[in-house]
């Protein structure tokens, strides 16, 4: 019996019969590596891989480390699109009855509003989502969500199809990412079934396509169909929503017509999640996996994990399979900075805003009053801005309290400063530096 099999059978006594057949079942078993207890599975959607992992990647980790009787790893990767999904594991009786795929839209149940976390740095996007699935082909179409990777914007759009379905189950939705639709395009190519493929993307009523860019490049055939295929639905009141991890008119080597009609809608950008947010979506990770997780350990974890959802959640499973081999009491934070310790590396003492603005002030070369006044020169407005961004990403303070601490009667102040901080950082060089000493002076 293969490791898989053996994970199976730890499978079927921790999850129920609807997430076991949803999930677990349409996992196809690619290797295990003995030496680094690395089990590795596929599929041929990136997206179900995503949300297979948020579902249940958990409880394969805490299955694969009671086989193999240590820590182990799980590890997912994308599979030829003719690989067939309910193949589980070679010889496995789960496996060897086909059941009917109910999700042909391609949409992934476990990816809904009431999963997903807003916040400021995603507000925008949720509204104009939200907005689409109530009124889909009338109201921002297409709809353009970009940002980077690991933030939301695949969630967000099966949010949409699902809320769609849930409002009119008699719709038909196709969601699916760019290789998917390239896949779909070179098969028909291959096999001259361009009727069927026609068929299959003509006449729909929303079609979701996720990662757009990887369309760009010389791909001008694919280019004209996906732009013949516009053509015959958003005149006809008929929804796109495409996924992108850059604004429109920054894809390179793109149908300029493209461009044009993804430009034609709604643009919203999902931006990295700010603290409050980063530690929302622990709690309730943590609450759908039943995995007490208190605030003060998914503050700990959200202040020094910054850059994407994923690594939250990468986090937080590792924190898991740490208490589950570890840890008999509850998830201290001293149980979290054992567990993250090769992830995060923080001072054990809480930084303050106080000296926040004190370090700021002292590396800026400005007096400490200058960040409580209302001067509008560069030399100040610059540190200015950098101590609330600092404030907000290394506190647990809000932003009216941020706000009060800088003498501002208006948090919105705050809000500003700290959104343009954070995107000019990912494109200026020199104040990335800066920011990055002033935060090692602070964590020293």
């Amino acid at each position: 019996m293969t490791v898989w099999n053996q994970c199976l059978d730890e499978l079927k006594k921790s999850l129920d019969q609807e997430n076991f057949a949803r999930w677990v079942q349409r996992l196809a078993f690619v290797e295990f590596d003995e030496k680094q207890s690395v089990l590795t599975l596929g599929h041929p959607s990136i997206a179900f891989l995503n949300a297979a992992e948020n579902a249940v990647g958990a409880a394969i980790v805490r299955a694969l480390a009671t086989v193999v009787g240590k820590e182990a790893t799980v590890t997912y990767r994308g599979l030829d699109a003719n690989t067939p999904v309910w193949e589980v594991a070679p010889n496995d009786p789960v496996s060897t009855e086909p059941k009917k795929n109910t999700f042909s839209s391609g949409l992934l149940p476990q990816l809904s509003f009431e999963t997903f976390v807003e916040g400021p740095s995603n507000s925008i996007a949720f509204a104009a989502a939200k907005r689409v699935s109530e009124f889909p082909g009338s109201n921002y179409n297409p709809l353009f969500i970009y940002g980077g990777v690991g933030l939301g914007k695949t969630h967000l759009m099966h949010a949409v199809g699902n809320a769609m379905l849930q409002n009119n189950p008699a719709l038909k939705i196709l969601c699916v990412s760019a290789q998917g639709f390239m896949s779909d395009f070179t098969n028909a190519v291959r096999t001259s079934t361009y009727a069927e493929f026609d068929a299959k993307y003509q006449h729909l009523d929303a079609l979701l396509i996720d990662d757009i860019q990887y369309l760009c490049g010389d791909k001008r055939v694919i280019q004209n169909k996906l732009f013949d295929i516009f053509e015959k639905l958003v005149p006809f009141g008929k929804q796109i929503i495409f996924t992108s991890d850059t604004y429109a008119k920054s894809l390179k080597a793109m149908d300029e017509r493209l461009i044009s009609r993804f430009t034609q809608g709604l643009s919203v950008e999902v931006e990295p999640p700010e603290l409050e947010t980063r530690a929302m979506i622990l709690l309730k990770k943590a609450q759908l996996l039943n995995f007490d997780l208190s605030e003060e350990v998914a503050f700990y974890i959200a202040r020094n994990i910054k850059s994407n959802v994923r690594e939250l959640e990468g986090a937080l499973q590792r924190l898991m399979a740490y208490h589950m081999f570890r840890v008999t009491g509850p998830v201290t934070l001293d149980v979290a900075r054992e567990a993250l310790h090769s992830l995060i590396d923080i001072p054990t003492v809480p930084i303050t805003i106080e000296q926040i603005q004190t370090t700021v002030a002292e590396y800026f070369g400005i007096a400490l009053s200058d960040l409580y006044s209302s001067k509008k020169t560069k030399s100040v407005v610059v540190p200015r801005q950098v101590a609330m961004y600092l404030a907000k990403e290394l506190t647990r303070y809000s932003y009216p309290e941020i706000a009060t601490k800088f003498a501002k009667k208006d948090h919105t102040t705050v809000m500003h400063a700290v959104k343009k901080i954070a995107a000019e950082r990912k494109t200026d060089s020199s104040l990335n530096y800066k920011i990055h000493v002033v935060e090692q002076m602070l964590k020293n």
